[in-house]
């Protein structure tokens, strides 16, 4: 398995906050299907403390399988995101003991 970093930013016309309010339930529901999966994850904040993103590191197969996670997460299908980066991420700082060596 590899690991792979997403990083997405919330679209800026006013319209995320109630996207992220109606459709986090179902975004919750969809991502507890990968829950073993995602080594972490989380929103970015705002300078207020406000969601306006999100940070996971995945494992997967391939970049291919993480796009496809993320398509049919109920966040994007909703348009949440403005911006989406996917990338591969090597896990050097505090790596976790069940990863193999580097």
């Amino acid at each position: 398995m590899n690991l792979y970093m997403v990083y997405r930013l919330d679209r800026t016309d006013g319209q995320a906050p109630a996207i992220r309010e109606a459709v986090r339930p179902a975004h919750r529901a969809y991502m507890d299907r990968f829950s073993a999966r995602v080594r972490l994850g989380g929103p970015v904040l705002d300078a207020h403390g406000q969601g306006c993103g999100g940070l996971m590191v995945i494992e997967a197969e391939n970049e291919d399988e993480v796009r496809a996670m993320v398509q049919d997460d109920p966040f994007e299908q909703a348009g949440l995101s403005a911006h989406i980066d996917i990338r591969p991420f090597r896990w050097q700082t505090k790596r976790p003991a069940d990863l193999p060596p580097l």
